[in-house]
């Protein structure tokens, strides 16, 4: 596998693993810049599960992905990316029905969600 594959998958892997370390050490925080409140503990667990949680585990996979590990490679930068482009398809939906009202944070993320799917795919076009 290329330098350049490693990097771009080691890259999504590394945003990920500070998404779910933010997520499950500062739940509350996280939510803030979306104007969601986790006041309670059960809105705190949420967000520790779907960002922290997930977060690492994705960043789990895509290391394994990064370091070639078995054969996840593929498989594991073609879901997270598919993941990736669905997100990114729901800020798409969110601007047709609501209009969010600023850049930040629905279009960076959707911009950065791009990115990210982009990048996976190129990992795997470059070594396929």
């Amino acid at each position: 596998m290329s330098i350049v594959s490693i990097v771009l998958i080691a890259l999504v892997a590394l945003f990920f693993a500070a998404m779910g370390v933010y997520g499950l050490l500062r739940p509350s925080q996280l939510t803030d810049p979306l104007g969601l409140l986790a006041d309670r503990a059960d809105a705190r667990a949420e967000v520790r599960a779907v960002y922290g949680g997930f977060g690492i585990a994705i960043a789990v996979i895509l290391g394994l992905a990064a370091a070639d590990v078995g054969d996840v490679r593929v498989g594991a930068c073609v879901t997270v990316a598919t993941a990736l482009g669905g997100m990114a398809f729901g800020r798409i939906w969110s601007g047709f029905v609501e209009s969010p009202s600023a850049f930040f944070p629905v279009w960076f993320y959707l911009v950065l969600e791009v990115i990210m799917a982009a990048m996976l795919v190129l990992a795997v076009t470059l070594d396929p």
